[in-house]
Formats: C-alpha cells, structure tokens, sequence
C-alpha cells in the first residue's frame, strides 16, 4: 500500500509542507537531485511551471546532504532559473547548486526493457547522486496524454536535437527513461495547472498539492484530479504492466474537492509543429547515435 498525501490549498508552500510533514518527508546523508519542471520563465500561475515554493519546502526537509542539485533543460533555463528566483534561493542554501541540463556532460544508458529504443543519452551527473525528487506540474499534453511526474523525466535528456529524437515517441520513450532515471519521491503542482495546449498558457486552478513516493500512484490521482483515467493513455497501460499497478492509501483532503475536468487537445499549429518534429527527428536519427 502506497501512502500519499493531498493537500487543498491555494499556496504552493504551505501545501508541500503540509504534504512533506504528514508523510514524515525527511533526507539526510544523501546526494539528492531534485528535478521540477520549469517552461521557461513563466510564474507558475500561468499553469506551465512549477512554483518555486514546493521547492523550498523540500530543501528545508534536506539534512546533512553532501551534495544538491536543482537541475532543468527547458527551452532557457538560465532565464528560468533567474526569473523564476533560484538564484536567490541557492544563496540561501548555499549546499545547493544549480545545473542547466542542456550544458551537462552526456552518457548514454543501455535501456533495461526498451519499449522505443536500446540506449539513450542522459545528463551524466544525474548519476552521481542516491536520491531523486521528481516535482511536476499538473498539465495535458497532445502527445503523452498528460504531464506528470513521469513526463517530467523527459526533461533529462541533455540537447535539443537529442530531445528531438525522442519526442515525437514520447509515449514510449518516457518509459525506458524511467526505467534509467528512478524517481525516489514526487510532488505534482496543481495549485494552477494548465490545459488543452502544452505550448500555450491556459491556466486551470485546482488548488492542490500532491505528494508521495510512488510515482504511479502520484500520477494517478494527479489525473484523477484533472478527470483523466490514465487506463486510456497507452503510456500508462504500459507502465502499469512494466512496474505495477499500485495500491493507494490517500491522506489529506478529499478527491471530490478539488476534481476538476482538464480539456483536452492541441491547437493547430501545435500539431504542425508536431509533424515537422517527426519528420526531422527521422532524418537525425539517420546520422546520430540514437
């Protein structure tokens, strides 16, 4: 039985301590990577990124952690990283230090069971650490049905022509890099989510933080949440079979609460861009390692 945590709340901060407190949420003496999920330098009330507040609230519950890392590779995560105040925050928690994923060192990973291919490229450093917290934001994405926790791991992938490669098949794709990548706890931000199209900000209140170890069940009721039944994504019949479906026992506020119906879709010119990412995503693999 996996024990998770649902807090109502239209703060971001106070419902990941509330979440972290009620679970016993404490780390110490482990390098711990934390990977959130930032679209650029856009607040999280624009439903796209994760608010920087969940991340405060996980650093305060870190102890004797000899290494820390924030880590990111949107479209300019330096911007991000400024705008969005992890650079004020580094300097309060001066054990912590920041990294672009897209500027990281590559290692490529055999795949143990590929569902789209053998081996892929992750940012090495990843590697050099014994714990992942994976804080995701709750959104619909066209491809991958939705994004959560498990989509978040995509965002290891260091380049963009080697994200590229992989996009267009995120469906499949997303699961041999978890099978890589393992996420030791998640968070999903659904103070403000975002709907309908992944490019475009169409921002949902739902007033909910969502917390646990299990990252299927995490994503569960995230989509629960979002009046998503993740049985209908391909992505997550596949990963029910490959890890489990998980028993849950959740704690903290009610489902009924703070149920909402996400909307569904893509705009135009998403599905354009979509088609254009296909065809070069076939041709780079032609000549790179894929």
């Amino acid at each position: 039985m996996n024990d998770l945590y649902l807090a109502k709340t239209g703060d971001a901060y106070q419902g990941a301590c509330e979440s972290l407190d009620a679970l016993g949420f404490s780390v110490s003496g482990k390098r711990v990577y934390i990977k959130p999920n930032l679209t650029g330098g856009l607040p999280s009330r624009n439903g796209l990124t994760v608010d920087i507040g969940i991340v405060r609230a996980v650093l305060e519950r870190l102890h004797d952690c000899p290494q820390i890392t924030i880590g990111e590779s949107c479209s300019d995560t330096a911007t991000a990283f400024e705008e969005l105040g992890y650079r004020r925050l580094v300097e309060e928690f001066p054990n912590v230090r920041l990294e672009d994923i897209r500027l990281a060192k590559i290692v490529w990973k055999p795949i143990p069971e590929p569902y789209h291919t053998k081996e892929m490229p992750f940012n090495a450093s990843v590697f050099n650490h014994d714990y992942v917290i994976n804080i995701a934001k709750m959104k619909t994405h066209s491809l991958a049905g939705v994004t959560l926790c498990l989509k978040n791991v995509f965002g290891f992938i260091p380049t963009r022509k080697q994200k590229l490669m992989y996009h267009p098949f995120i469906r499949k794709a997303i699961l041999d890099m978890n099978q890589v990548v393992p996420s030791h706890f998640c968070l999903i931000d659904g103070i403000w989510g975002n709907e309908f199209d992944e490019v475009q900000s169409t921002p949902k209140y739902t007033g909910a933080v969502v917390a646990g170890e299990n990252m299927l069940a995490v994503d569960i009721i995230a989509a629960e949440i979002m009046g998503i039944n993740l049985n209908e994504i391909d992505t997550y019949r596949m990963a029910f079979e490959l890890w489990g479906d998980p028993e849950i026992n959740l704690l903290g506020g009610s489902l009924d609460d703070v149920k909402t119906m996400y909307r569904q879709g893509c705009l135009f010119s998403t599905r354009i861009r979509y088609l254009k990412e296909t065809s070069a995503s076939l041709a780079y693999r032609l000549f790179n390692r894929h």
